[in-house]
């Protein structure tokens, strides 16, 4: 029986199952029946069967907890066990760890780089005077040692290659979070009538600069004009706070549901729910924070067929303009007349996307870094 070449992913913020772990860049992995895929992650409602894949839900703890200081022991503790050839982690406090790996075993390292972290913790509320100062003063120093222990970097946004530029000091890919919704049989332009029946969906996280309850606004204001549209809210939010004001803005509207739990909901419920509505609500803010990233589900919503009202974004229309897949929305400050003509005289996917938002239009790249990574052929990648 021929011995497959260990592979460890691990993650405090995602959890085991989570999509582009698992489905993208795991399943791809397994798939080639040449790797052992291991995933470290948060307690995840899914049990996930797939040849070659093994996940270990290890934490189950809040964002914030105190117990999120303790996961590096236990990736560590798992990694002695497992003994994989290859770690990759993708939350910046696991750096440490497998610097330690690094210089214990040897052992192949790479960083999955998701977020601009160091930029999250500046903008957001939740962390402030000196917590805040420590924190960014670790990353500043664990992201400059990634050129003495990481291998390599995959990254996730092309914005990321400006903004972090360490990532240029070791061989790095570009793995943008493509979709892995197959293509769903449409093929026929699609069009909307005045007054008609209106699925709209919200899907992915709930959070202030997603613009949850923008959305919810804007659709308690269309639904003057038109009182057969609906509005479905399916996601997970860590922020307890903001979930509750939700909860209270949708309390007794009969017409707006609202799908959550307490841990991540498995994203084939969240693509089941996508694909019988007709509409998608984007109501990002577009912080800086925000503004030069392209979110993932945009893939997924061109995979499915879903026009889209995203906000005044060039960078984004542009993309979606490809397939006449959207609008353009002011959710701040929405014009629910013009809206309403805008989205009656428009024709939609006049277009269809291809395999250039699929996923597996990266595969062979990611293949074949990651054989260099681990057979020490490592040589200035920029794919």
């Amino acid at each position: 029986m021929d011995v497959k070449i260990k592979i460890l992913i691990a993650s405090v913020l995602k959890p085991a199952d989570d999509v582009r772990s698992c489905y993208k860049i795991g399943q791809t992995l397994a798939q080639t029946n040449k790797y052992e895929v291991n995933i470290i992650g948060f307690d995840s409602k899914k049990k996930v069967e797939i040849k070659n894949i093994f996940l270990y839900p290890l934490f189950k703890f809040k964002r914030n907890s105190i117990k999120r200081l303790f996961a590096p022991i236990i990736v560590f503790k798992k990694y002695l066990q497992l003994k994989p050839q290859l770690i990759i982690v993708n939350t910046p406090e696991l750096l440490w760890v497998i610097y330690l790996i690094k210089i214990l075993f040897g052992t192949k390292t790479l960083y999955d780089i998701r977020e601009n972290y160091r930029y999250n913790i500046k903008q957001n509320q939740i962390y402030s005077g000196i917590t805040k100062s420590i924190s960014l003063f670790y990353l500043k120093l664990f992201e400059r040692l990634t050129k003495y222990f990481i291998d390599g970097f995959f990254v996730a946004e092309e914005v990321y290659l400006n903004d972090l530029n360490f990532i240029h000091k070791k061989p790095y890919i570009r793995l943008l979070n493509k979709t892995v919704v197959p293509q769903w049989g449409k093929n026929n332009p699609i069009k909307f009538t005045s007054n008609q029946d209106l699925k709209f969906i919200y899907s992915g996280t709930i959070g202030e600069e997603y613009g949850t309850i923008d959305a919810i606004n804007f659709c308690k204001k269309l639904y003057a004009s038109n009182s057969k549209i609906t509005l479905t809210i399916i996601g997970y939010s860590s922020d307890n706070l903001y979930l509750e004001l939700v909860k209270n803005k949708i309390n007794q509207v009969k017409y707006i549901r609202l799908i959550t739990e307490d841990k991540p909901i498995p994203q084939s419920e969240i693509i089941d729910e996508i694909r019988n509505s007709d509409i998608a609500l984007l109501p990002y803010q577009l912080n800086p924070n925000l503004s030069g990233r392209f979110p993932t589900k945009i893939y997924d919503y061109l995979a499915l067929g879903i026009p889209m009202v995203i906000p005044p974004h060039n960078h984004w229309k542009a993309y979606l303009d490809q397939y006449n897949a959207g609008l353009c929305l002011n959710y701040k400050n929405p014009e629910i007349k013009k809206f309403n003509q805008e989205l009656s005289s428009s024709t939609f996917y006049k277009t269809y996307p291809m395999e250039e938002i699929q996923w597996k239009s990266q595969e062979q790249n990611m293949l074949e870094f990651i054989n260099n990574i681990i057979s020490k052929n490592i040589f200035r990648h920029t794919i």
